[in-house]
């Protein structure tokens, strides 16, 4: 017995070697939190668009106060002076709202004609200042991707995209696919290729300069993807660059 447990230890050394080459383990901090985060942001959302937004595409004031994002992003917060506006582009097809950056105190446009001629809008990223932890870097990205999914009408409905937290919620998205009769379903090999996917929980790794944000994403018209953030640590943040990975192809099939 004891010349068998000697015969053995050499093999399971080698496998777990094996093992930590094949599938090294990931340097970075694991935003456990992603769950909590993502539907905190999702629930400020409003879902239906108010009607005179849809007839006329001009702001009253009883509309989504897009500044309320911050209750939810608790580690990222606009710019001392500033807040966070938008407009509603409504046009033949479609309509969404365009997220930009004004100074306290002054009022915002109620519509795209008030901008005066040869204006642009102020670029809301330029003011957003990022608490220096994972977190931070997490929220931004999230603030990124979702913060313009609301109001959104006919083809700006393909701005769909989701941050998928973990292996649970890219399952519960097949399956609510597969469920409905929302376009077509995943087939076996689209599944086969979805159970491959490892690391789905986003992860943040700091360097001296700069945040890199990874996460895995998925749209309705395209499928899983995974992305990577790196974002500068300096004020003004900045976006340097993105890589994105086509993990799952998939399209619904439903054209707006």
């Amino acid at each position: 017995m004891k010349k068998q447990k000697t015969f053995l230890l050499p093999i399971i050394l080698v496998f777990s070697l094996s093992c930590q080459f094949l599938f090294p383990a990931r340097e970075g901090t694991i935003i456990s939190a992603c769950t909590d985060i993502v539907k905190a942001l999702r629930d400020l959302q409003p879902g239906e668009i108010p009607q005179h937004l849809q007839d006329t595409g001009v702001k009253i004031g009883n509309e989504f106060n897009a500044n309320d994002y911050f209750n939810a992003l608790t580690q990222i917060s606009m710019q001392e002076g500033f807040v966070l506006d938008y407009l509603y582009q409504s046009d033949f097809l479609g309509a969404f709202p365009m997220l930009y950056v004004r100074p306290e105190g002054q009022p915002g446009y109620a519509s795209l004609k008030d901008i005066p001629p040869g204006t642009d809008l102020p670029d809301y990223h330029d003011h957003i200042v990022i608490e220096d932890v994972e977190q931070g870097y997490f929220e931004y990205v999230l603030m990124e991707i979702m913060a313009g999914q609301f109001y959104l009408y006919w083809h700006a409905s393909y701005n769909d995209t989701r941050i998928v937290c973990n292996r649970d919620e890219a399952d519960a998205i097949i399956a609510d696919i597969n469920a409905g009769d929302f376009g077509m379903e995943f087939d076996a090999s689209q599944k086969a290729r979805a159970r491959t996917m490892k690391d789905i929980e986003p992860l943040v790794k700091m360097t001296t300069d700069a945040a890199m944000v990874e996460l895995v994403t998925f749209t309705k018209w395209g499928g899983f993807y995974r992305r990577t953030y790196t974002i500068s640590r300096s004020f003004p943040h900045t976006i340097l660059n993105v890589e994105e990975e086509n993990l799952v192809p998939y399209d619904c099939g439903i054209m707006f």
